[in-house]
């Protein structure tokens, strides 16, 4: 009984968020995603980071494009995932610019093609920006349902950092979270980097 509840609560936690996030104009998603991207370049713990893993926005999500390209210039290693579906895991696979070729994965989301990306293991990544459509002041997050990120987060290393980005308004003070729901360390929005 309580199990149908949390899933029914994240349910509508996950459509409201999705409404929200697709009501956005693209002028406020570029402005807001720049803010994101100047408070996580401001974190002196991630700016230390050399193999950082982003994931690759669609949609109205904070855009990671830019975060990317600036990482790449300078010269962190980069890298994205590439959903194995039937596995139910992700790959962690390296990028060395925005202009290489992509392909529709899984959900319609871009991942690097087999053709030019390098995959590592998962030990190697000093920080993972994680996408999410809420998260709370204590870590929380809700994704799409998949679990793939708290797959992600299991595979690190204990130093590795794990963030999340988000707009203001995807960050409530507490979210429905499960046993197996992994946290992230800081949120970082337009208007505040919050430390969990």
């Amino acid at each position: 009984m309580v199990f149908a509840s949390m899933k029914m609560d994240k349910f509508a936690v996950r459509q409201d968020m999705k409404r929200r996030r697709d009501a956005m104009i693209l002028d406020d998603v570029l402005n807001l995603s720049r803010a994101v991207e100047d408070r996580l370049f401001a974190c002196k713990d991630f700016l230390v980071c050399q193999n950082v893993m982003f994931f690759l926005s669609f949609g109205n999500e904070v855009r990671t494009d830019e975060m990317i390209t600036r990482s790449l210039k300078d010269g962190k290693r980069v890298y994205v995932p590439r959903l194995i579906m039937r596995e139910r895991r992700l790959e962690v696979c390296e990028i060395t610019d925005m202009n290489q070729e992509f392909e529709l994965g899984s959900f319609d989301i871009r991942e690097p093609s087999r053709h030019n990306s390098r995959v590592v293991s998962p030990a190697m990544i000093d920080a993972v920006i994680a996408p999410g459509l809420a998260f709370d002041r204590s870590g929380g997050r809700i994704g799409f349902g998949g679990g793939y990120f708290d797959w992600l987060f299991k595979q690190l290393s204990d130093e590795a950092l794990r963030l999340g980005v988000a707009y203001a308004f995807q960050v409530a003070d507490s979210i429905p979270q499960d046993s197996w729901d992994e946290k992230v360390q800081t949120i970082f929005t337009d208007n505040e980097a919050i430390s969990c």
